[in-house]
């Protein structure tokens, strides 16, 4: 090639033409196309110039320079718009996941992606797009949000690869250097014309790329349940995608089923965590907000196990996959909630977090909200807010629920202390349910009764428990919508008991045990208690109030008291007026909750507690009672 384009060079400089000599061509001769032809054949930018130089020489000489430049215009235009239509491609890579894809004008073989364009002077220069073969071999429209991704296949290393990102990265050249990090070759240089080559090839080929619906998360998806629907693609977070790939069908049913049937005679807590699994996917039908379900007791109880059992019935249980750590940051929990979505949450291991809150209360009221905090993303815009209506099955050495937790927090815990092994062969369990899982989640889901008979029977497991215990509306739903959902799992799979109101109740928390004024009044009667000497003159020490014996009242200083209450969890305002309204405490002449009096000489404003309060009157128990009914679904 260096050979010819030298042997070019010498028999211009030399006034070589198609007619002979540049010296020796006539009128006729200088304005013949072959000319014309000759002068763009060359590539060589100066070898070309060289040679109109001297062509316009002679035509002066000649006497007809302006038809020649007229004509050189001419073919410039017609050459440029030759070129600029050359646009009949095919991608030429060695084994593409899509052959025969159109890519106009780019030229594509296992050299790169590059094309030809008219620079300076109407010579050909080459335009680099990517140094490796590459290609959109999918467009995914996600079901959710009705945006579009974009899957690209690459070749490096020997192998093709694949990333499936969202179609406004690969719209932008700020935005597809981010692709360098997956190992595309994409810089400032050559971002511009790797987005033109992609939107080039994707336009081209609107028939030849696939297109399917997707999504980034499991669960409800109208009246389908992700990942249980042929045509749907998962486009999500790839930390997510082996765990959506676990939801699958492995080993022996009927041997898991027989398995069940065992653990679940010998275990109620065993027999709860499974039918908790299967009520995840009932919220949504039944309008019920995420729950938690806490297993908490000390180490060796097979809690872990208990968690790898339940999540067995939708795939593969092993802690990495569906059992995860709760060693994670506040995002980092919201992220998997949402991608779940509808089938449970299992976390173990809930202390492992403990250094990162102040109690539980805030992360347990931040993921039974079931929404997400909005944010924006990393390279413009704001991400789509993320939901989820799943439950949570979480572990661990102690409550989630301390004595200070509002009224919120205990209703939507139902916390379970494993005093006994929650699975008594642990070893033979985890081992089995790694090699056998994810058949009932699917057979399930394929037989749910429609809503209406759902919610008919749902409404008649929660009216039995709120008769038979004195739990609150908000409890009472979360184990009827477990309970319901051991029903349709024993008559449809495993064909044994099913749970009664008996065996859980002992699990409900009461409705005294969840209002924060009953805890804040028995808190306050412990600390007077532990304090007592603060309420009786003497010399050493404060003076907090007085306690008047024969009348069985205590003074309390009021902002002594409010600062305590405070430190204690309890919020002084929202429980004081609930004292009054109960005879705990004892108003003034003008109705107010503070005496202005002395005590032991020393004048404040003190609440006058009573020691042994009169019981709630009536009407304030069934004022409670049917704030707590106003809170049904339906």
């Amino acid at each position: 090639m260096k050979q010819e384009l030298e042997l070019s060079e010498q028999l211009i400089d030399e006034g070589f033409t198609p007619f002979g000599e540049i010296s020796e061509l006539t009128k006729e001769q200088i304005l013949d196309k072959e000319i014309f032809e000759h002068i763009f054949s060359i590539d060589n930018q100066i070898a070309r110039t060289t040679l109109i130089v001297r062509l316009q020489d002679k035509s002066r000489e000649l006497g007809n320079i302006r038809s020649f430049d007229k004509l050189l215009k001419a073919y410039q235009t017609e050459f440029a718009q030759r070129f600029k239509q050359r646009g009949s491609n095919t991608i030429q890579f060695t084994q593409p996941p899509i052959e025969k894809l159109k890519c106009g004008k780019w030229e594509c073989e296992d050299t790169g992606v590059t094309k030809s364009i008219m620079g300076a002077g109407m010579i050909p220069q080459t335009v680099v797009a990517c140094s490796h073969p590459i290609l959109p071999v999918e467009r995914l429209i996600n079901v959710d949000s009705e945006t579009e991704k974009i899957k690209l296949a690459f070749f490096k290393d020997n192998k093709w690869q694949y990333i499936t990102i969202e179609r406004s990265m690969v719209a932008n050249k700020s935005n597809i250097i981010q692709l360098s990090d997956r190992g595309i070759e994409v810089n400032s240089e050559n971002a511009k014309d790797l987005v033109s080559y992609i939107a080039d090839v994707v336009s081209l080929n609107a028939k030849e790329i696939p297109v399917n619906r997707s999504t980034d998360r499991l669960g409800w998806i109208e009246n389908e349940f992700a990942p249980y629907v042929g045509d749907l693609k998962y486009d999500g977070d790839i930390a997510f995608k082996d765990v959506y790939a676990s939801i699958r069908e492995v080993g022996k049913y009927e041997e898991w089923k027989e398995v069940c049937r065992r653990v679940r005679k010998e275990s109620k807590i065993a027999h709860l965590l499974l039918a908790s699994s299967f009520a995840s996917t009932l919220n949504q039908m039944l309008g019920v907000l995420p729950f938690v379900v806490h297993i908490w007791g000390g180490t060796g109880t097979g809690k872990t196990v208990g968690l790898m059992f339940a999540m067995s019935v939708w795939g593969n249980p092993e802690v990495g996959k569906l059992v995860r750590t709760l060693n994670a940051t506040q995002v980092a929990l919201a992220r998997y909630a949402a991608f779940v979505h509808d089938i449970p949450f299992a976390g173990d291991e809930l202390q492992t977090i403990k250094s990162r809150w102040d109690s539980f209360d805030n992360l347990v009221m931040y993921l039974t909200e079931g929404v997400d905090r909005g944010r924006g993303k990393a390279y413009g815009g704001i991400e789509l807010l993320k939901e989820w209506n799943c439950c949570f099955l979480f572990t661990g050495e102690e409550p989630i629920t301390k004595a200070t937790s509002g009224g919120g927090v205990k209703n939507r815990v139902i916390e379970v202390e494993a005093t006994e092994k929650v699975i008594a062969d642990g070893n033979f369990v985890s081992n089995f349910v790694r090699k056998n899982y994810g058949f009932a989640g699917k057979e399930f889901i394929k037989n749910i009764p429609k809503q209406e008979e759902l919610q008919k029977r749902y409404r008649e497991i929660f009216q039995e428990i709120l008769e038979k215990t004195d739990t609150t509306d908000k409890q009472a739903m979360a184990m009827a919508t477990i309970l319901l959902a051991d029903e349709i799992s024993t008559d449809l799979i495993f064909k044994d008991e099913k749970l009664t109101i008996e065996d859980v109740s002992g699990w409900l928390t009461s409705a005294k045990e969840v209002d924060v004024s009953t805890r804040a009044y028995e808190w306050t009667m412990n600390w007077i208690s532990q304090n007592i000497n603060r309420f009786r003159e003497n010399e050493n020490g404060e003076i907090w109030g007085k306690y008047i014996e024969n009348e069985d009242i205590c003074l309390v200083n009021k902002s002594l008291y409010a600062e305590a209450l405070n430190k204690a969890g309890f919020d002084f305002t929202a429980v004081i007026r609930n004292f009054a309204d109960r005879n705990q405490i004892e108003r003034n002449s003008q109705g107010k909750f503070t005496h202005q009096t002395k005590a032991f000489g020393v004048k404040a404003n003190y609440i006058k507690f009573r020691l042994e309060p009169e019981k709630s009157d009536l009407a304030y128990e069934e004022k409670y009672q049917q704030q707590n009914m106003e809170d049904l679904p339906f």
